[in-house]
């Protein structure tokens, strides 16, 4: 299995109503076909005396076939010791209403999940009930206005590929197994950051499943407004379950791949200090990622060099190289790749850049800060001198490039705080060995603390459970609106999990 490093999503929500989107003549519709719905069967923890509704959709238990792979998530570390009650696939957003009124029936916890994807495993949980809208991938299309209506288990990757035939794409992550409405919910980053803002900045409109099991419309200009601004940066798991969306998409263009990449026998911390200085502007020509991998990084082994420079530029290679002459320049680059590619192309390319193949049940663990100006020389040194020194092979800090379009709203604009950073820094590190984890952990929690002076924060969608204030790390300023909120639309906090949003108290003042 990969261990995407870089999957930006927190892995939850949504499914669709069986009135399931009809196609309008001037769209294109990609239905997938649907798995029929497995009958129900009692389990000896429901309570029969109340008089609760019957699972829908695929229902897994305990014993059953397929459960205990079901029961695990992308990271087998935190989901190893995980068992839920009960894990529902929905079909539809009616087998989610009916999750949701089962679970406050049977005086169930929830979780949500989509792609699965939450480093932390927050998707799952001991004795919860997981609804799962993994298996709801319909898509629709409008060519004309340039928007796609999405079910929520539809994957960045699979979305990628449909649109692309179409000759469109999205603003989306560059991880293919992270599932659309998490990345969404969180905010969302990838490579068309810079030049259309946030996956969120892109929504137009939502269903959602809210904690009576009702379903909510939802737009930036109704009598929802409140939870609209809540989803894009702060809706993962916290406010409801997400049952379909729809989004602006946008052409397809080609446009100019690089890919540069260094050995630790070359200048590192001039290749970090020079490639901030590149991208610290925020143009929106230009996407990038630094990826850093220590001196005990086996080239022969993953068969990629440790130190990479790569991205995207909306211009021609001879302008790219052209502009990326200071990092050319540094040393001697073992690899060196610059080329105009179909932008499907590039979107596989950046995943194969960052991720390292380990093994089907991968245990890692990540956190991350944002850099809200480029790091000085002494935070370089910090980050070159620990992956310098670790015997860790496989502990990583990757820089994503922000900024661009992402700066065109105010910090309090959406839920997602963080608009003027310059970088993302995600810190991670996987081992091979279970008795090697607490180390390798403490490594990684060091590097982050040593570098806090300079960074800021974190993003829900790559959740760290070590923050100490989780909610202003992941929230900012908008921590008080957030919980009035979740007052407002779950005031008694059924959407909840190890690092959800409160709902505010009774007697605090929620006045706008």
């Amino acid at each position: 299995m990969k261990n995407c490093m870089l999957c930006f999503l927190f892995l939850l929500f949504m499914s669709c109503q069986q009135h399931d989107l009809v196609a309008h003549p001037t769209m294109l519709a990609v239905n997938n076909e649907k798995e029929q719905p497995m009958p129900t069967t009692k389990h000896k923890d429901e309570k029969p005396e109340k008089n609760c509704p019957k699972l829908t959709g695929r229902v897994l238990y305990p014993k059953e076939a397929d459960y205990d792979k079901a029961r695990l998530v992308s990271n087998f570390y935190p989901s190893k010791n995980q068992f839920p009650d009960v894990i529902v696939y929905c079909q539809n957003t009616q087998d989610v209403q009916n999750a949701v009124k089962w679970a406050r029936c049977q005086e169930k916890p929830i979780r949500i999940r989509s792609g699965g994807h939450n480093h932390e495993g927050f998707s799952t949980g001991t004795g919860a009930i997981v609804i799962d809208v993994s298996e709801m991938k319909q898509l629709q299309v409008d060519k004309a206005k340039n928007i796609a209506t999405i079910q929520p288990g539809i994957t960045g990757g699979e979305l990628y590929s449909q649109l692309f035939k179409e000759g469109l794409t999205q603003v989306g992550g560059t991880c293919a197994d992270v599932g659309i409405s998490g990345l969404v919910l969180t905010g969302g980053m990838g490579p068309l950051i810079r030049k259309h803002g946030l996956t969120c900045d892109n929504l137009l409109s939502f269903e959602m499943v809210n904690a009576d099991g009702e379903i909510l419309q939802v737009n930036p200009n109704n009598e929802h407004k409140d939870l609209f601004w809540a989803a894009c940066g702060g809706g993962a798991g916290n406010f409801g379950i997400l049952t379909s969306l729809t989004m602006k998409v946008y052409p397809a263009n080609k446009v100019t791949w690089f890919n540069i990449g260094w050995d630790w026998n070359q200048p590192v911390e001039k290749v970090i200090s020079v490639w901030q200085d590149l991208f610290a502007d925020g143009d929106k020509k230009w996407f990038s990622h630094l990826d850093v991998w220590p001196k005990a990084f086996s080239i022969e082994e993953y068969k990629k060099q440790p130190v990479k420079a790569m991205g995207v530029f909306y211009g021609t290679p001879e302008e790219a190289k052209q502009a990326l002459a200071p990092l050319l320049n540094i040393g001697k680059p073992n690899d060196q790749t610059i080329e105009l590619v179909e932008w499907n192309k590039a979107i596989k390319a950046f995943e194969e850049a960052t991720s390292v193949y380990i093994t089907d049940k991968p245990e890692y663990k990540s956190s991350g800060a944002f850099a809200m100006k480029p790091l000085p020389a002494e935070a370089i040194k910090i980050i070159v001198d620990t992956l310098h020194k670790t015997t860790s092979p496989l502990l990583n800090v990757l820089f994503f490039s922000l900024g661009g379009a992402a700066q065109g709203k105010s910090p309090t604009a959406t839920a997602y705080f963080y608009r003027e950073a310059k970088f993302f820094l995600i810190y991670s590190t996987q081992w091979l060995q279970e008795k090697d984890d607490v180390k390798q952990i403490e490594e990684l929690d060091s590097l982050r603390n040593r570098l806090l002076p300079y960074t800021q924060g974190d993003y829900t969608g790559n959740p760290d459970r070590n923050l100490k204030d989780y909610l202003t790390s992941y929230y900012g300023d908008n921590v008080k609106r957030l919980r009035c909120i979740k007052r407002k639309y779950d005031p008694h906090n059924i959407f909840q999990f190890e690092q959800s949003i409160p709902p505010a108290h009774k007697n605090a003042d929620c006045a706008l």
